[in-house]
């Protein structure tokens, strides 16, 4: 049986992207909330985006995006206790615009 390791999310980045080298490449972290379907129920999850050129300027707090990506799991140690954190290698990403420009456009 083949498997898919895919996934999409639509959120507001809650950091600028903090560009870094890897080798020959770049990689920018940044991360998102997604609202949930309950009020105030939110994900936030850690985001890599290789090779990022410019769209990383484009990259700040407050900004929606949309990305799809492979989810990943990295473990480690904190305190004497191993500890698991969640992300996302993102392949796509799309800039679909600002919560400031939202709510001043927004009538209510």
């Amino acid at each position: 049986m083949a498997s898919l390791n895919s996934c999409s999310f639509t959120g507001n980045l809650t950091r600028d992207a903090e560009v870094r080298e890897v080798g020959e490449n770049e990689v920018a972290a940044f991360a998102i909330a997604v609202n949930g379907r309950k009020d105030g129920e939110v994900l936030f999850l850690n985001c890599d985006l290789w090779r990022p050129g410019k769209v990383a300027e484009y990259l700040t707090r407050g900004k929606q995006v949309a990305v799809t990506g492979q989810l990943k799991c990295r473990e480690y140690e904190k305190d004497g206790q191993k500890r698991q954190a969640w992300g996302l290698d993102v392949r796509e990403l799309a800039l679909l615009g600002s919560r400031e420009k939202a709510e001043a456009a927004s009538p209510f």
